[in-house]
């Protein structure tokens, strides 16, 4: 009898242990950073939540309950639109099988990430992806990314749009303007490395200057920009 009361109270303080499990424990991880989290994995709040060089802001957060039966710990973010926030809403899982994001819709800032490029916000729409194995497995939604005004004799206000696919191991997603003259490939890879290839087929010879500046070389039939980094 006693000893089935010390087993039995074991298992209740293990189960309290998870309830109320606080959240800071599962978003602990070296590219995650945040000014605060509060609340426990089912219901809590992060502050100015950071991934890599990209700021998030504050979101809430919460812990996705039926995907631990499957191995995986899935983290709900959402965040309401607000006149100058946009709204976010969107998991990430972590598991046996590796990471992924899903259904994620998001306008995330990218200036720091693509300098001097002049790109200001990704904006994900439905985006999904999965890496396994150090590979990325499939992809799918869409992806458009929103530039700044500042080269002169390109029409870029409608931003670079494309759905996102693997491509060998690597996450790609394939940006085109509205013209097709303007595109960007961005390949993202399971280890947060990114490379980033932008080719403007348009003769800009009056503006080399602007462009050199602005990170872009002559090449045959336009000029190229290629950036690699780390999230």
């Amino acid at each position: 009898m006693k000893r089935r009361f010390v087993v039995a109270s074991a298992a209740a303080l293990a189960a309290a242990a998870i309830v109320f499990m606080p959240l800071r424990t599962i978003v602990a991880e070296d590219a995650i950073t945040a000014r605060k989290v509060d609340g426990i994995i089912w219901d809590g709040s992060i502050r100015d939540l950071r991934l890599g060089k990209v700021a998030v802001g504050d979101v809430n957060a919460r812990l996705l309950f039926s995907p631990l039966f499957m191995g995986r710990a899935e983290i709900l973010l959402s965040r309401g639109n607000s006149p100058f926030v946009p709204g976010i809403n969107g998991s990430v899982s972590r598991g046996i099988s590796g990471v992924s994001v899903r259904n994620l819709f998001a306008t995330l800032p990218v200036g720091v990430l693509l300098a001097p490029f002049p790109a200001e916000n990704i904006q994900f729409e439905g985006f999904s992806a999965r890496f396994a194995d150090g590979k990325c497995m499939n992809a799918g939604g869409q992806v458009r990314l929103t530039l700044s005004d500042t080269i002169p004799g390109l029409n870029l206000q409608n931003g670079m749009l494309g759905q996102p696919r693997c491509d060998g191991a690597q996450l790609l997603l394939p940006l085109v303007s509205q013209s097709a003259m303007e595109r960007a490939d961005i390949r993202v890879s399971a280890d947060g490395s990114y490379t980033v290839t932008v080719m403007l087929n348009a003769d800009l010879g009056g503006q080399a200057a602007v462009m050199s500046l602005t990170g872009f070389r002559p090449v045959d039939g336009g000029y190229r920009l290629l950036q690699k980094g780390r999230f």
